[in-house]
């Protein structure tokens, strides 16, 4: 095994493939460059996204040619720059070189801890609780420390990548001077949608400073130079949460803007939920009322954050109209109460909505009274005749005008928008079938059917 160990790095030397590192030993957050190399007229280097597991951030090609012995003799560099988070193996690389395929050396990268004591440099990620519950909103704060000395010009942080977590960016803390170094402090909120143990990678934060030094004429030149720097890591155990999705302390509440309405028309009501919680996380509630027409908005979620935790408002609008009377029922949430440790339910009171019939007209009965004398009244042939010919074109003419009032379409002013619009008609419902079909019209254009 030894022998094919050699004759493997003899044959690479022999058509000049080789494989090195800029630095075998580095800090954490140090860029490391791997540089392949060979010597011949046509080389083929490897296509490469990663080494040694991580991402490479550059390339670079160089070439060189030299004449020895009145031979041009030429040589090409394929540089590839990566940021190791820990002391990893290279494996060997395959490169064709005039031909023939070789295989480089495999290397090794040993990366160390920074030195928080003496870097002008310093980014921590704590977190507060590393046993949690699911879906339970966590702190997590970057504090990151820059010598007062440094010039910084540029600062970029980038959150760890929190997989199977939602993340919400916390509330933002002001830049402090202590000790000789700048603080800043991010604050961010990751809700575990998961259960099970995790680690959280480190974060990164890349600053660019003003690097001081003399030109080839001694002039005093400012260079902007960016540096990496990487935070520590952080494990986290979440406990399954069975029963809810929601954790924090909620209240729940549920209005409308009448309770007794006309027959066919509506009224208007609102779902609140306020508190501090996981509210991205509620779900648009539906309503089901037998009889009822029912609207729904898109529920509406504000959220922001404060120093433990992240506090919101969801609300959702409804409209609601029947021909008689019905009643909203309860609405709930259930959660998991953080004080109490157990989940709590909170519910609405149901409503009851009384519907107004409309009034219909009844005939007037007029009642015949008897009188003591009549008086009779001699008509001629032809006043009856002439009345008789009155009253029939009478009900024609009021027949005609009735034929074409149905034809005619209702029209309406214009309006602002179809809210308007469709308060003015709900007052006019049932009075004609084309009426009522715009109404359902507007209705669906403005809300979602729940």
């Amino acid at each position: 095994m030894k022998f094919i160990g050699s004759l493997i790095i003899l044959m690479s030397s022999l058509f000049g493939a080789q494989a090195y590192l800029s630095k075998s030993s580095v800090v954490i957050g140090e860029s490391v460059v791997l540089i392949l190399s060979a010597e011949g007229r046509n080389v083929k280097f490897p296509q490469l996204s990663t080494v040694g597991g991580f991402q490479i951030t550059s390339t670079g090609t160089k070439e060189m040619q030299e004449y020895i012995n009145g031979k041009v003799s030429k040589k090409l560099e394929k540089h590839y720059s990566f940021l190791p988070l820990k002391s990893t193996d290279i494996p060997p690389f395959k490169l064709e070189v005039d031909g023939k395929k070789v295989h480089t050396k495999a290397l090794h990268v040993e990366v160390k801890k920074a030195d928080y004591t003496n870097s002008p440099f310093t980014l921590e990620m704590k977190i507060k609780k590393t046993n949690v519950m699911q879906f339970e909103g966590i702190p997590v704060e970057f504090t990151f420390k820059i010598d007062e000395n440094m010039e910084a010009r540029k600062l970029q942080l980038t959150a760890p990548k929190f997989k199977n977590f939602w993340v919400k960016e916390g509330k933002k803390s002001k830049q402090e001077h202590k000790n000789g170094f700048i603080i800043q402090k991010m604050n961010y909120f990751i809700f575990p949608q998961k259960s099970g143990d995790f680690e959280i990678s480190p974060a990164r934060v890349d600053v660019a400073v003003i690097n001081k030094s003399r030109d080839i004429f001694n002039m005093l030149t400012n260079q902007l130079v960016w540096k990496t720097v990487f935070s520590n890591t952080a494990s986290l155990h979440v406990k399954k949460l069975e029963g809810t999705n929601l954790y924090g302390d909620f209240f729940i509440s549920f209005e409308v803007d009448k309770k007794n309405i006309e027959q066919d028309k509506g009224l208007n009501a609102t779902l609140k939920i306020t508190g501090s919680g996981n509210f991205d996380d509620i779900q648009a509630y539906k309503l089901n009322i037998d009889g009822a027409n029912i609207y729904s908005d898109k529920p509406s979620v504000k959220s922001h954050a404060n120093i433990e935790n992240i506090e919101g408002k969801f609300e959702q609008k409804f409209s609601i109209s029947s021909s008689k009377d019905f009643t909203i029922p309860s609405l709930s949430i259930s959660y998991f109460d953080a004080k109490s440790k157990k989940i709590v339910t909170k519910k609405t009171a149901a409503i009851d909505v009384h519907v107004k019939s409309k009034i219909q007209e009844k005939p007037v009965q007029v009642m015949s009274t008897k009188k003591e004398a009549v008086a009779v009244v001699a008509v001629k042939k032809s006043a009856y005749i002439n009345l008789i010919f009155a009253f029939i074109a009478g009900v024609f003419l009021t027949l005609f005008a009735i034929f074409i009032w149905s034809k005619k379409e209702y029209k309406l002013p214009k309006f602002k928008n179809d809210k308007e619009h469709l308060k003015a008609l709900l007052k006019r419902r049932g009075e004609s079938q084309e009426l009522d079909e715009q109404i359902r019209n507007i209705e669906n254009k403005l809300y979602k059917r729940v």
